[in-house]
């Protein structure tokens, strides 16, 4: 797998330049379009884009998130997906996920707040 950005735990070095998903706290994936968006906003009739690009990233962002509780003994994983100005934090599980609602990272700092607490 090729996310954008793997967070490692401090003190931690990965294995290899690739992604080691088995040592990955979070991943971070960058969408430049908000056609890739994979999530609606709020008010639509689905949480989940139905627009191909949307559903190409949200396969992308599930794949990333099977394969890291496939490798990781946890209850739960956290992913960030940010479309251009954007961001949404995911908390993933073994039963699904739950996505917040869109943060604008510019002018809030729900996204910096939920670094520095993590």
């Amino acid at each position: 797998i090729k996310p954008d950005i793997c967070v490692y735990p401090n003190g931690c070095e990965p294995s290899s330049p690739n992604c080691d998903v088995s040592a990955t706290e979070i991943i971070i994936e960058f969408k430049w379009s908000p056609s890739h968006n994979a999530f609606c906003h709020p008010g639509a009739d689905s949480l989940v884009s139905q627009m191909e690009k949307g559903m190409d990233t949200l396969g992308q962002i599930m794949s990333y998130t099977a394969a890291q509780l496939g490798t990781q003994f946890c209850t739960h994983v956290f992913s960030v997906l940010i479309v251009c100005d954007c961001a949404q934090i995911i908390r993933w599980d073994r039963e699904g996920a739950i996505v917040t609602s869109t943060i604008n990272y510019n002018n809030e700092p729900d996204l910096a707040d939920f670094f520095h607490h993590y």
